[in-house]
């Protein structure tokens, strides 16, 4: 009976030393949302139907916590905690792709895979990077994709090349960097456009190759 109240009597002593665990961050989700193309026009049409193949990735790119590099460097990367895309990081660039060249007109309809409708084009790539940069500077987004474009009716690789864009964040938190990743996704998306139109134009040649459409303005960190 005396322990019994020693602890009754012990117990709100010890609880006010260690006091109360502090409460766990909520987790935050992000969507990732390209603005619409500048030029909206006809020119430069890819002749019938374009699908969109699911974009490949490796690794952290592959799944939702959003990434980054303390250092800055390329080679090192790691994932924020409560901080996550919506969906993984092939999903989201897929869809986003899909919705921006059908803004854009390039094509007569513009599909994904799933709809099973046969294709006079293709598009296809991989995710390489999509991350903050936060050292060796001012905090930046930086994506690269490598994206390429296949004429179905003979397999003609018409265009494949990697592109790769950064964005100054307006403030170091992830909020900013959302908007950063945005904003550099929507020119690599643009870039990506352009030469897909130029590679469709009857004048054209060989095939657009890796490093033809390289940005000066968008170094590897």
């Amino acid at each position: 009976m005396t322990r019994a109240l020693v602890f009754l009597l012990i117990t709100p002593l010890l609880a006010a030393c260690f006091g109360s665990a502090p409460p766990v961050p909520r987790d935050h989700y992000y969507r990732l949302l390209v603005s619409s193309p500048v030029d909206m026009s006809a020119e430069g049409r890819l002749a019938g139907v374009v699908r969109v193949e699911p974009l490949q990735a490796d690794g952290l790119l592959r799944e939702r916590p959003l990434l980054y590099s303390e250092s800055g460097a390329s080679h090192e990367v790691q994932q924020h905690n409560y901080h996550y895309w919506t969906d993984a990081p092939p999903r989201i660039l897929q869809d986003q792709l899909v919705i921006y060249l059908r803004q854009s007109n390039i094509a007569r309809s513009v599909i994904t895979p799933d709809m099973r409708v046969r294709a006079d084009y293709q598009i296809s790539g991989k995710v390489r990077r999509l991350e903050r940069l936060l050292g060796g500077g001012l905090p930046r987004a930086f994506v690269e994709l490598e994206l390429a474009l296949v004429r179905l009716s003979d397999n003609a690789l018409l265009l494949v090349d990697n592109f790769a864009e950064q964005e100054l964040e307006a403030g170091n938190n992830v909020g900013s960097a959302i908007i950063a990743l945005n904003k550099a996704t929507g020119r690599v998306f643009r870039r990506f456009l352009s030469q897909a139109q130029r590679a469709s134009s009857p004048m054209a040649g060989d095939p657009i190759q890796p490093g033809a459409t390289s940005n000066a303005s968008a170094s590897v960190p």
